[in-house]
C-alpha cells in the first residue's frame, strides 16, 4: 500500500508496448478519473478507453456486465 500511495509510476507507462485498455468509473472518489484513468489513456499511445458512467471505485464489482463486455470487446480486437 505504501508503494501504491507514494510511488510515481508514470515513467513505467512509457515501457508498455502491448495493446492497453483503460477501464475507469467516472464517479470514482478514491482515484478520480481525471487524475488517473484519463491521464493514463492520454499517456498510452493507441490505448482504448472505456468509462463507466456513475462507476465508483471498484466498478468492476458494481458494474460487472459493462466491465466484462468492455474487456471482451477489447480482447477481440
Amino acid at each position: 500500500m505504501e508503494a501504491f500511495g507514494s510511488t510515481d509510476f508514470r515513467d513505467d507507462l512509457m515501457k508498455i508496448t502491448v495493446p492497453a485498455l483503460v477501464l475507469h468509473g467516472d464517479a470514482d472518489a478514491t482515484v478520480p478519473f481525471e487524475g488517473s484513468g484519463q491521464r493514463t489513456h492520454a499517456t498510452l499511445p493507441g490505448s482504448d478507453l472505456h468509462v463507466i458512467a456513475e462507476g465508483p471505485h471498484g466498478c468492476n464489482v458494481s458494474y460487472p456486465e459493462e466491465w466484462n463486455q468492455a474487456l471482451i470487446t477489447s480482447l477481440n480486437k
